[in-house]
């Protein structure tokens, strides 16, 4: 934490560029850091990930280095042992496992490994208090804990900061500031602006700050592909549970997170074959298999792409076909069919 806040200070006065990951915790954790930036004296870019970008692609990369920083802050968007602007002072402020250790010569402030792990909005909210005036902004902390964490039991600390903010206000402005992720135009800048704008989840819940209508209008759309997707023929091998479908969406998690009640007794993975172009996006839930993490590890199988890594009891990711269906033979199916 100190070395994060010693690294925000020493470029107090500079030009910060601010990467969050796209969901609610990601995008709290962002507009924490964007406030207590900003009202330290620096100059703050977001530079916001696209459909599918990682913060080590080259595209998103680029898009860093025009914007001319003197410093980088990446937040939520998990870890990787590889360098991501060599030379650019880096904070990175994350609760995922990491998936080959950390960027060399990085900040990191990392809660991964000290449960109860704490959400990226948390950690953001208690390293920016302590150099900038955020008083007003500790919602922001409470929501992104809310999303990662759920609403019960809630972490002692987290309950803390509740004051007399409405649970109700909290689920619904995260249900609507994570459907632009979700959908296929993957437009979260609708849902960065929405959140900027906002000085209390109640403004997002019920509409008092411009945006939250186009926010509705995409979590509706979402909503439908989600019961289109729901529906597809499941497939079984042992103690798993596979459900493929075509959608530009971002609708596995949630399939993957309904197909668990269904099927308690599995391990369930919600397997999107059109989100990426040549690519399977997939989700894994399960109530059945505590460490899915673990599982997903000990198959013995390579896992290529941005995958393998997340939370023990929610993890996936993104392969290309024929590496997916290799996955998916050492979990025991024959042969799989693409829908």
């Amino acid at each position: 934490m100190e070395a994060g806040r010693e690294l925000v200070r020493a470029h107090a006065r500079g030009r910060f560029v601010l990467v969050p990951d796209g969901d609610v915790d990601g995008l709290s954790a962002g507009a924490l850091a964007f406030r207590a930036l900003e009202r330290l004296g620096a100059e703050v870019v977001p530079v916001l990930p696209g459909k599918g970008e990682h913060v080590h692609m080259d595209a998103l990369r680029a898009r860093i280095v025009a914007a001319k920083p003197d410093a980088l802050v990446v937040l939520d968007m998990g870890s990787r042992g590889e360098p991501i602007l060599p030379g650019l002072s880096t904070l990175l402020v994350d609760h995922h496992a990491p998936t080959s250790g950390f960027p060399p010569g990085a900040t990191v402030v990392s809660a991964f490994g000290h449960p109860p792990v704490a959400s990226t909005s948390l950690l953001a909210w208690h390293l920016f208090r302590e150099v900038a005036d955020v008083r007003d902004s500790a919602w922001l902390g409470l929501l992104g804990a809310m999303a990662d964490l759920g609403a019960a039991p809630l972490p002692d600390v987290v309950k803390g900061m509740m004051g007399g903010i409405p649970r109700t206000s909290l689920r619904e402005a995260i249900v609507l500031l994570n459907a632009p992720r979700r959908s296929a135009a993957h437009d979260i800048a609708a849902a960065w602006e929405v959140l900027l704008r906002a000085r209390e989840p109640a403004d997002v819940a019920k509409g008092r700050v411009p945006g939250v209508d186009k926010l509705r209008e995409v979590r509706a759309e979402v909503a439908a592909e989600v019961q289109r997707c729901a529906r597809s023929r499941p497939y079984f091998a042992g103690n798993v549970v596979l459900l493929p479908f075509r959608s530009g969406a971002r609708v596995h998690p949630l399939v993957a997170q309904r197909a668990a009640a269904r099927f308690s007794d599995r391990i369930v993975i919600a397997a999107n074959y059109d989100y990426l172009p040549g690519r399977v996006n997939f989700a894994m839930r399960s109530r059945a298999e505590p460490d899915l993490l673990r599982y997903l590890h000990g198959l013995g199988v390579p896992l290529t792409g941005d995958s393998g890594h997340g939370h023990p009891g929610a993890t996936g990711g993104s392969m290309p076909f024929d590496d997916f269906e290799r996955l998916l033979a050492a979990m025991g199916f024959k042969a799989p069919p693409r829908p």
